[in-house]
C-alpha cells in the first residue's frame, strides 16, 4: 500500500511536467573535405575515401562551425599540380610523376627547359630526379672531339684552341716512318688537324726516293741529291681529274710539262696521261688513257687538247686508274719501262673506286700492288678535303708524297718542279 502511494505521488509531481529538453550537442572534428559543389562532406577514418584523400601532401580537414554557425571543413589540403620537389603534390601515390608513375619531364621545346640549347645538347629534355631537374644530355656531350659536331655545346663545332684542345698534346704529332729519320733532311712529324669532322695529318714528311735536282735530302739519310742508282730516269703516270673544277689546275700541269720540254729538262723521262672524270674520246667509266708513255712536250699538248668543258663530268675513280695502269691484265695498263715508276694523281675529289667493296679495301689492293711492282704514288689534292687521312695513308705506304693543288698557275708549276726534279 505504501509503495503504490509513492509511485502515485511521483507521477503527480513529474508526469504532468511541460518543460522543454535541450537537443543533443553536435560532434565536431570529424574528417571532411569540400566537394566540387562547395559542400562539406564528412567521412569515416576507416573508409577508402579517407585513405585516398590522405596520400602525398594531401590530408582531410576537420569539421567545425564558423561564426555564423555554418558547418565548415578546416585544414584540408587538396591535390595540387605536380612539381619537382621530391613530394607527391597531386596525391596519386607517386612522387614527382607526370602520370601513373612516369617521371616529370620538360621536352626540349618547352619554355621552362633550362638545358643548353646548342650543339648536341639542343634536343635534350629535362627529367625530375630526386626533386631536381636534370638534363638528359646525349652520350657524346662533353669534351670536344673531332666528329663534325659541337660536343661541348658552346656553339662552335670542332674548335681546337690552346685553351681547349681537341687532341692531347702528347698525341697531336704524328710520324709513321723510322724514328731515326725524323728531323733528318726533309723528314718531319706532321700534326693532327680536325677538318669536317675527320682527323687529318698535316705536313708529315717521311722518306721517299731521292729527287735529283731539288737540293733536298728527300730520303732523309743525311745526303742531298745523291745518285743512288745508275739511272735516275723516271716513268711518270699522270692521273688527272678532268672534272670542270680542275680546269685551271690542268692548264698549270700542261704548262709545267711544256716548260720542261722547251728547256730540255727531264729529256730521259717519260710521261703517260690518264684521264678520270672524263667523257671525251676513248673514255670509259673508270679511266681513259689519253697517251701511253711519251715525251713531256707531247704529253703537254695532249693534256691541253683534252681540257675542254664538254669532256668533264664522269666518275673520278683515282684508285681504279692507279691499279689498272699497273695491272698487265687490264685494258688500262700502260707500258712501264725499267725506269723509276711514279704515279702522280691530281684530283680535288674524295678518293673513289669501283673495283672493291670499300675505299679502304681498294687502298689495300693498291698498296699491295705498289709494293710488289715497285712504284710510288704522289698526289696533289685540295687542302680541306674531308678524307685527307686516307690520302695520307695511300701516299705514305706507297713511298710517295702528298701536296696541295693551287689555283695559282706559277705556284702549281713550282710545286711540280720541286717534286719531279730533273734527270741526273
Amino acid at each position: 500500500m505504501k509503495k503504490s502511494n509513492l509511485l502515485l505521488t511521483l507521477f503527480i509531481l513529474f508526469g504532468s511536467c511541460e518543460c522543454e529538453l535541450e537537443p543533443l550537442g553536435e560532434v565536431l572534428g570529424n574528417p571532411c573535405y569540400v566537394d566540387d559543389n562547395g559542400s562539406v562532406v564528412q567521412i569515416g577514418q576507416n573508409s577508402e575515401d579517407y585513405k585516398d584523400r590522405n596520400l602525398g601532401i594531401c590530408s582531410t580537414g576537420k569539421t567545425k562551425r564558423d561564426e555564423n554557425d555554418n558547418l565548415i571543413c578546416v585544414g584540408e589540403i587538396a591535390p595540387q599540380e605536380e612539381d619537382c620537389n621530391n613530394l607527391d603534390d597531386n596525391c596519386n601515390g607517386f612522387v614527382d610523376d607526370e602520370y601513373d608513375g612516369y617521371a616529370l619531364y620538360r621536352p626540349y621545346y618547352s619554355s621552362q627547359n633550362t638545358c643548353i640549347p646548342l650543339g648536341v645538347c639542343r634536343y635534350a629534355q629535362q627529367e625530375c630526379v630526386d626533386g631536381n631537374w636534370v638534363c638528359d644530355y646525349p652520350s657524346d656531350y662533353g669534351r670536344e672531339v673531332c666528329d663534325g659536331r659541337d660536343n661541348d655545346c658552346d656553339g662552335y663545332i670542332d674548335e681546337d684552341t690552346d685553351e681547349d684542345p681537341i687532341f692531347d698534346p702528347a698525341d697531336r704529332y704524328v710520324y709513321t716512318a723510322d724514328p731515326d729519320t725524323i728531323n733528318v733532311g726533309e723528314c718531319r712529324a706532321g700534326y693532327k688537324e680536325c677538318a669536317y669532322g675527320v682527323v687529318s695529318v698535316r705536313n708529315m714528311r717521311t722518306p721517299i726516293a731521292e729527287i735529283c735536282g731539288n737540293d733536298d735530302d728527300d730520303d732523309c739519310d743525311g745526303l742531298t741529291d745523291e745518285v743512288e742508282n745508275d739511272s735516275e730516269q723516271n716513268d711518270f703516270a699522270l692521273i688527272i681529274d678532268y672534272s670542270g673544277s680542275m680546269e685551271v689546275i690542268i692548264n698549270s700541269v700542261a704548262d709545267a710539262l711544256c716548260s720542261w720540254s722547251s728547256q730540255g729538262v727531264l729529256e730521259n723521262s717519260r710521261f703517260a696521261v690518264i684521264a678520270i672524270g672524263y667523257t671525251g674520246p676513248y673514255s670509259n667509266s673508270e679511266m681513259s688513257v689519253l697517251t701511253d708513255f711519251t715525251d713531256s712536250g707531247t704529253a703537254c699538248q695532249i693534256i691541253r687538247m683534252a681540257n675542254r668543258t664538254q669532256f668533264a663530268g664522269s666518275q673520278e675513280y683515282q684508285l681504279d686508274a692507279t691499279f689498272n695502269a699497273n695491272d698487265t691484265n687490264s685494258a688500262g695498263y700502260i707500258n712501264w719501262s725499267s725506269n723509276n715508276k711514279k704515279v702522280l694523281i691530281f684530283s680535288d675529289e674524295l678518293l673513289q673506286q669501283d673495283f672493291q667493296i670499300t675505299v679502304e679495301d681498294a687502298i689495300e689492293a693498291v698498296v699491295q700492288q705498289c709494293t710488289e711492282n715497285g712504284y710510288s704514288i704522289g698526289a696533289f689534292i685540295t687542302y680541306d678535303i674531308p678524307d685527307q687521312a686516307l690520302w695520307v695513308d695511300l701516299t705514305q705506304r706507297c713511298g710517295g708524297f702528298l701536296d696541295y693543288l693551287s689555283s695559282n698557275p706559277q705556284q702549281m708549276i713550282d710545286r711540280l718542279n720541286y717534286w719531279v726534279g730533273t734527270d741526273c
